[in-house]
């Protein structure tokens, strides 16, 4: 008999927070909310990763510590960077940032860094394989740098990217062949996309490391608190205990409540099984 629990743990991301509390205070806040598995925006002035002083890392440190909570990843925010840019400046300036953004991860004991599968322009991409090819050099640095500091690499489903799509990031995992990257499937970026997130997940759960959660209208691109727009979360949690799923699920609300959002979400969760 399959256990019905669809995921070991419900942490929560601090991207609701980026402009007005720094990543301390949101982490102490969250922990005070009951959530101990902690997600990061790499964002100024929420959480500065080119801190020289160390002093942000340390403080977001002690917290984690204080309230025996875990950092799960750090992201950088998905429209700054472009690692498939055919302008090997951007790419270099592309590459620095996530550099940064590993030592932080690797100071805070998080597993994972988020990547964004680079990005093409919408009007008039090339006509071949060279983004691909260019991505796939970048995270091949990467990859190399984050084993030697002890994190994974998360490529999410980012509308707009190169990998937006199941088919495009299985493609580009069996081009790439690189040993420490999982994907971290957003159901609600799934949706956006015009994919049925059950069956992303159905395709990619070998290589899924990570769920995020949250919702929206039908059509549109958000990320609002749980069990008010038209994503099928009651579907989602089976399918994920159909493939055994044995990983964890981070709820991501961007909204100017994101405490009470989280909760509420995370409520909801709970109150329908997960």
């Amino acid at each position: 008999m399959l256990d019905d629990r669809p995921v070991s743990f419900v942490g929560a991301h601090t991207f609701g927070f980026a402009w007005d509390i720094d990543a301390a205070e949101a982490t102490r806040r969250l922990i005070g909310a009951g959530f101990s598995h902690i997600q990061y925006l790499a964002a100024c002035p929420h959480f500065d990763a080119w801190d020289a002083t160390g002093t942000g890392v340390s403080a977001v440190r002690r917290a984690l510590l204080s309230g025996g909570a875990t950092a799960l990843a750090v992201d950088l925010p998905s429209s700054e960077t472009n690692l498939a840019s055919v302008n090997p400046e951007v790419v270099r300036f592309s590459l620095d940032a996530y550099l940064k953004v590993l030592d932080r991860a690797a100071e805070l004991g998080a597993r994972w860094v988020t990547v964004n599968g680079g990005r093409r322009h919408g009007l008039l991409p090339p006509p071949d394989n060279r983004l691909m090819s260019i991505l796939a050099g970048a995270m091949e640095t990467l990859s190399r740098t984050a084993e030697r500091r002890g994190v994974r690499l998360l490529i999410e489903n980012i509308p707009g990217s190169l990998l937006a799509t199941t088919p495009e990031i299985a493609a580009f995992l069996s081009m790439a062949g690189l040993p420490n990257i999982d994907v971290l499937y957003d159901v609600a970026n799934a949706a956006a996309a015009g994919e049925q997130p059950v069956d992303g997940i159905a395709a990619l759960a070998p290589n899924i490391g990570l769920v995020h959660l949250s919702d929206a209208p039908k059509g549109a691109w958000k990320h609002d608190v749980i069990g008010s727009g038209q994503i099928d979360f009651g579907a989602i949690r089976a399918e994920l205990v159909r493939q055994r799923y044995a990983g964890g699920a981070v709820v991501e609300i961007i909204s100017r409540n994101a405490l009470g959002d989280l909760r509420a979400s995370r409520q909801t969760l709970v109150e329908s099984g997960w």
